[in-house]
């Protein structure tokens, strides 16, 4: 079937806005790899003995790890790699730096059975985290991975489609494009039928206005 709705010109593209919690990641890390030179330091005073061989291995294990970990946070916070891509020819996931463009993850949308908004998380609690899930049809090659799925079949129980993790996007409140600006153009780009499961959004405030006499 052929979709009549406007078709966006151009892609939409989700990135993650700098903020305090990212930085401030990478500034605990730093802190981090600085202890563990430390610890080398220590251990090349006196590595002979059991304390400076302890030092030596906790030191240079921890600048590897730290040290990793602070590249791919400073990839994240400075590469600016779009998290979420919608076009014409279907949902693209980038893979995340310091990965090759190559391990992109495409999904067509003639391959999208359905589309859901949903809410993880309890009613009225705290921590709920809102996702969008695109279900790929069970004849699609992208139906296959269905491990770990549970928490998505249940939450999108009677849409057709297949629940797969790996199509599951989670909405951050960082990003660059608001989530019901992302919904539409899902709704634009795609002639799947589309479902809002969402809950716990905030309530828009209506401002009435005295009548004019």
């Amino acid at each position: 079937m052929t979709s009549t709705s406007p078709r966006p010109a151009s892609p939409t593209e989700v990135r993650l806005r700098p903020s305090f919690s990212g930085s401030g990641q990478a500034l605990a890390v730093l802190i981090l790899l600085f202890c563990s030179a430390m610890f080398i330091v220590g251990g090349i005073a006196d590595p002979a003995s059991p304390g400076g061989i302890v030092f030596l291995v906790l030191g240079i294990t921890g600048v590897i790890a730290f040290g990793l970990s602070l590249v791919v946070i400073t990839g994240h916070l400075l590469g600016r790699r779009p998290l979420l891509v919608l076009d014409g020819t279907g949902v693209s996931v980038p893979a995340k730096w310091p990965l090759p463009r190559s391990r992109d993850r495409f999904l067509p949308w003639a391959e999208v059975a359905s589309v859901c908004a949903w809410t993880d998380g309890v009613p009225g609690g705290k921590g709920l985290a809102h996702r969008l899930a695109f279900l790929p049809c069970e004849e699609s090659p992208h139906a296959r991975h269905t491990s770990g799925a549970e928490m998505l079949r249940v939450k999108t129980q009677g849409l057709p489609g297949v629940a797969v993790l790996r199509w599951n996007v989670p909405v951050l409140a960082g990003w660059t494009v608001p989530q019901d600006e992302v919904i539409k153009a899902v709704r634009a780009l795609s002639d799947a039928p589309f479902e809002d499961r969402r809950i716990g959004l905030p309530k828009r405030r209506r401002v009435v206005r005295p009548k004019r006499k």
